[in-house]
C-alpha cells in the first residue's frame, strides 16, 4: 500500500471517530502535517470513478488558532452535497483591519510614549490614505 493510500485510511479513521474536521484538526489527530491533511481530505472530498464520494464538505468555519482568518472547510464522512463557501464581507474586513491597525497607534504602548499625539495623527492619517 502506499504512503497516500495509508494517508487516506487514517483520514477516514479519525473522520469516523472524531466526526466532522478540519484539516488542522485532522493533523493534530494524526501524525500527518497540515498540508498533508489538507491533501488527503481534498482527494478523498473528488467523485470516484465509481461516482461516489467519501467525504464531504459539511459546513464553513473561521475558528482556527495561531493562523489567518479565512473560512476553512469543516469535513464529514458521506456521500452528500459539498456546502458553499461563504462570500468575503468586504466591509467587516476592512472594519477588522482598521481596528487592529488603530491599536497600533494607542498611547498606552511604551513605545508611542515618546510621541506627540500631533505625531500620531499624522502617522494614522497616513496609513488611512493607503
Amino acid at each position: 500500500m502506499t504512503n497516500t493510500g495509508r494517508r487516506v485510511i487514517v483520514a477516514l479513521e479519525a473522520l469516523s471517530e472524531f466526526g466532522q474536521l478540519t484539516a488542522q484538526e485532522l493533523a493534530d489527530y494524526t501524525d500527518m502535517s497540515r498540508y498533508d491533511a489538507h491533501a488527503v481530505l481534498t482527494r478523498v472530498n473528488k467523485r470516484t470513478k465509481a461516482g461516489e464520494k467519501r467525504i464531504h464538505i459539511v459546513k464553513w468555519t473561521y475558528i482556527h488558532d495561531d493562523a489567518r482568518r479565512y473560512p476553512r472547510a469543516v469535513y464529514g464522512l458521506g456521500d452528500k452535497l459539498d456546502a458553499k463557501k461563504p462570500k468575503p464581507n468586504i466591509k467587516e474586513n476592512r472594519r477588522r483591519s482598521e481596528a487592529k491597525r488603530n491599536t497600533t497607534f494607542r498611547m498606552n504602548s511604551v513605545f508611542n510614549m515618546a510621541m506627540t499625539r500631533d505625531t500620531i495623527r499624522e502617522i494614522r492619517r497616513n496609513l488611512n490614505e493607503h
